[in-house]
Protein backbone atom coordinates (compact mmCIF):
# COMPACT_ATOMS: atom_id res chain seq x y z
CA UNK A 1 0.00 0.00 0.00
CA UNK A 2 1.40 3.36 -1.19
CA UNK A 3 2.29 6.17 1.69
CA UNK A 4 -0.80 9.08 2.54
CA UNK A 5 0.84 12.37 2.09
CA UNK A 6 -0.60 16.18 2.25
CA UNK A 7 0.58 18.48 0.77
CA UNK A 8 -0.28 22.04 2.83
CA UNK A 9 0.78 25.52 1.80
CA UNK A 10 0.77 27.74 4.23
CA UNK A 11 2.56 27.50 8.06
CA UNK A 12 0.05 29.78 9.61
CA UNK A 13 -2.43 28.81 12.15
CA UNK A 14 -4.44 26.92 9.67
CA UNK A 15 -2.21 24.97 7.88
CA UNK A 16 -0.46 24.33 11.18
CA UNK A 17 -3.52 23.14 13.06
CA UNK A 18 -4.71 21.30 9.24
CA UNK A 19 -0.55 18.98 10.24
CA UNK A 20 -1.35 18.54 13.76
CA UNK A 21 -4.93 16.72 13.19
CA UNK A 22 -3.67 14.79 10.01
CA UNK A 23 -0.62 13.20 12.38
CA UNK A 24 -3.16 13.02 15.44
CA UNK A 25 -6.26 11.29 13.57
CA UNK A 26 -5.01 9.42 10.44
CA UNK A 27 -2.32 7.77 8.80
CA UNK A 28 -1.61 10.74 6.39
CA UNK A 29 2.16 12.32 6.47
CA UNK A 30 1.44 16.44 6.45
CA UNK A 31 4.02 18.10 4.55
CA UNK A 32 3.79 21.85 5.31
CA UNK A 33 4.84 24.41 2.89
CA UNK A 34 5.83 27.80 4.07
CA UNK A 35 7.46 30.55 2.00
CA UNK A 36 8.95 32.28 4.05
CA UNK A 37 11.20 31.56 7.13
CA UNK A 38 8.75 32.12 9.79
CA UNK A 39 6.10 29.83 10.92
CA UNK A 40 2.54 31.50 12.25
CA UNK A 41 1.37 33.75 9.45
CA UNK A 42 0.49 36.85 10.55
CA UNK A 43 0.18 35.66 14.08
CA UNK A 44 3.40 36.68 16.04
CA UNK A 45 5.39 38.63 18.21
CA UNK A 46 7.56 41.32 16.48
CA UNK A 47 10.53 43.95 18.29
CA UNK A 48 10.42 47.03 17.04
CA UNK A 49 12.95 49.78 18.55
CA UNK A 50 13.05 47.38 21.57
CA UNK A 51 9.42 46.73 22.03
CA UNK A 52 8.09 43.56 21.76
CA UNK A 53 4.73 43.60 20.04
CA UNK A 54 2.39 40.53 19.82
CA UNK A 55 0.53 40.71 16.24
CA UNK A 56 -2.81 39.14 16.07
CA UNK A 57 -4.08 36.54 13.31
CA UNK A 58 -6.17 39.88 11.88
CA UNK A 59 -5.49 42.88 9.69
Amino acid sequence: MADKVAIIIGAGPAGLTAAWELLDRTDVRPIVLEATGEIGGIARTVVHKGNRMDIGGHR
